[in-house]
């Protein structure tokens, strides 16, 4: 008597997977448009065909093929987030070390990924501001004069939204 050992269910569709798989490079045509699921981060290629992707990963959605097969993945194809062209606002004071409004100070704003440099004067009330700045740029920003010094000296910041914390002490000049 000859004992037989069961076949298990993945041993079934291991064999199935596999039948299929060399019944699909066999044939000539190919068609891997529907419920397609990569092989997880890697690369399949060879003389016929190229299959890129992962499940979920940025690399599906690209078209890969030859002219003999093609992969068009898709589940997860979905635009890279970009930067908006916010545009914001950035205000400040200069004040003296008694807390007293400090008028006609020069205030300049360095765009530092343009280069592009924007000026303007402390008001009646020690006060500036910039409008129509763009969000996600590193800016430089600076307050001047031939008769005072200022703490900070500077202000280097990526700008992520609007502010109005940019403020300025003048200390006479000796």
């Amino acid at each position: 008597m000859r004992l037989q050992t069961p076949i298990s269910i993945p041993t079934i569709i291991f064999l199935l997977v596999f039948a299929a798989s060399a019944f699909a490079q066999s044939n000539a045509t190919y068609d891997l448009s529907h419920n397609v699921i990569a092989g997880g981060g890697d690369k399949s290629t060879n003389a016929n065909f190229r299959i890129e992707g992962t499940v979920g990963q940025p690399a599906a959605g690209i078209v890969s093929g030859n002219a003999l097969a093609s992969l068009h993945g898709g589940f997860w194809n979905a635009s890279p987030l970009a930067p908006t062209a916010a545009r914001v606002s950035i205000t400040g004071s200069v004040s003296n070390l008694d807390g007293g409004i400090v008028r006609r100070v020069r205030i300049v704003l360095s765009d530092s990924t343009t280069g592009e440099i924007r000026t303007a004067q402390t008001n009646s009330f020690g006060r500036f501001s910039f409008t129509g700045l763009e969000v996600g740029r590193v800016y430089i920003l600076q307050a001047q004069s031939k008769n005072f010094q200022f703490t900070p000296d500077s202000y280097i910041f990526t700008l992520l939204d609007a502010r109005d914390d940019l403020d300025f002490t003048a200390v006479e000049s000796r």
